[in-house]
């Protein structure tokens, strides 16, 4: 087995509320098909250093932060043409259509609402990694 295969699946959880960052962190430890390790940032300046050192596979990115919003969070990742990580955007906000499309203009892969049913994110977690 290539060493690539041992290696975990680095995972960024992106949000400003401390209690949002716990649980996705224990809902994604949940998932059992893959070695993973979490890295938590709580604003979007932490989160593109983190994600420009650490290149996680996957990134859930929380819209509405302090100092850079998640759009622009997500733009500014996709500027690097040597990483391109799975970025799913998270928010609060009420219009979904408006904020899909804003999530998939700025070159986000998925857009999910909170709050969310764990079983959801799994379920599409699992899928995630079967394509990454």
């Amino acid at each position: 087995m290539p060493d690539s295969d041992l290696a975990a699946k680095k995972v960024l959880i992106v949000d400003d509320e401390d209690m949002t960052r716990v649980l996705l962190s224990r809902v994604i430890e949940r998932i059992k098909a893959v070695k993973l390790e979490i890295l938590l940032a709580e604003d979007g300046e932490e989160a593109i250093q983190i994600a420009l050192e650490e290149h996680p596979e996957l990134i859930l990115l929380d819209v509405l932060m302090p100092k850079m919003n998640g759009y622009d969070v997500c733009q500014r990742i996709r500027q690097q043409s040597d990483y391109t990580p799975y970025i799913i955007i998270l928010t609060a906000r009420g219009d979904y259509t408006t904020n899909r499309e804003q999530a998939v203009a700025t070159g986000a892969n998925d857009f999910m609402t909170k709050p969310f049913k764990p079983s959801h994110l799994i379920s599409q977690l699992s899928a995630v990694w079967e394509r990454i």
